[in-house]
């Protein structure tokens, strides 16, 4: 290879990644992924309504339970169906916290237990863990690989569709107001 071809390739090559960094990629479309994926996740369904949020959680995520209370109010207001899927990625208990609640007889009734008696002192779920079975674990890992399609896989995060079609992605925990406002946007 000759000096010229090789600082030409070189160019080439740094101009190609100069415009591969301009030109930035869209976080919509990771959101349009997993939106379109999420029907097919394990998630435990709350509310009636006709829209549909899906919401991956943590047992033992703080900004979760956090979440989980600012929604109370508004399922039924907004005709909201949440539904929440499960993953385990804040700490070593989150497997089978989340397997306690999957496995449970009434997964929402083991849902709610778990975050409406969060432990915000020790950063813990209120559910005792339960020993996942295999088919549970495949279910989390799955769940989790859905998650892992997000530009920054993060718990909470809320996904529904818009009205205009669009994937809507929410990360973190919003005020209940901000929530009313975020839900105006759903069809």
């Amino acid at each position: 290879m000759t000096p010229a071809f090789a600082s030409a390739r070189t160019l080439a090559f740094a101009l190609l990644l100069t415009v591969a960094w301009i030109i930035p990629v869209h976080a919509a479309t990771y959101a349009d992924t997993v939106l379109t994926g999420a029907p097919k996740a394990t998630w435990i369904a709350e509310g009636q309504g006709g829209r549909a949020v899906y919401i991956f959680f943590d047992p033992n995520c703080p900004s979760c339970a956090l979440l989980y209370r600012n929604l109370r109010s508004l399922i039924g207001s907004h005709a909201l169906q949440l539904r929440w899927i499960p993953v385990a990625v804040v700490n070593a208990t989150s497997p089978g916290k989340a397997a306690a609640i999957l496995q449970a007889p009434v997964p929402l009734a083991a849902l709610r237990q778990n975050e409406e008696r969060y432990r915000g002192e020790t950063y813990s779920g209120d559910i005792e863990e339960d020993i996942p079975s295999s088919e549970t674990e495949q279910k989390l890992r799955t769940n989790e690989r859905l998650l892992n399609g997000l530009d920054i896989p993060v718990v909470p995060s809320m996904l529904f569709t818009a009205k205009d079609g669009r994937a809507v992605l929410i990360q973190g925990a919003l005020s209940p107001l901000a929530l009313r406002k975020v839900f105006t946007r759903l069809p």
